[in-house]
């Protein structure tokens, strides 16, 4: 099973995140680089930004605001750190992919100033006490275009 590397203090920012806003649904977006071994790895995670609104069962991010934050990473990292993918929270939920999910992570792969062919997907589940987070990766679509291939990803956590 391959693996998705995520620095401890940007997990601790991606739940911190899904704790302020829980019952509600949130997210953002992951920069970092992918391995030589072809693992990525997540430096900085960005989240939903100030003008995001969240709902239930979905929140629609504050897309100028993280494009800025993006830049700002991308700038001081010397073009090292780049976007990744996405991640949000299904509270009260599964940390398996919606079809609307799915949906996503192939318009990422085909979009392309993303310049991004698999992108990943990180996606919490949970309530205040108790969070489970599951990392999925996007392997292309089936020769009918109806069904999407995503990998799971084992979740890795390191300190800097």
């Amino acid at each position: 099973m391959s693996q998705l590397w995520i620095e401890s203090s940007a997990f601790d920012e991606m739940l911190n995140e899904a704790l302020r806003v829980y019952p509600l649904e949130t997210g953002g977006v992951l920069t970092g680089y992918i391995a030589e071994n072809g693992e990525p790895v997540v430096q900085h995670i960005v989240g939903p930004g100030p003008s995001a609104q969240h709902k239930r069962h979905r929140f629609q991010p504050d897309h100028d605001w993280q494009c800025r934050r993006l830049d700002e990473i991308f700038e001081t990292s010397s073009g090292r750190a780049v976007y990744l993918g996405d991640w949000h929270t299904h509270p009260d939920g599964s940390p398996r992919m919606s079809w609307l999910d799915k949906r996503t992570l192939r318009g990422i792969a085909r979009h392309r100033e993303a310049e991004l062919v698999r992108p990943l997907m990180l996606i919490g589940a949970g309530r205040a006490e108790s969070w489970v987070w599951q990392a999925h990766r996007y392997s292309g679509d089936r020769m009918a275009g109806f069904d999407i291939n995503f990998e799971v990803l084992e979740l890795r956590s390191f300190g800097i």
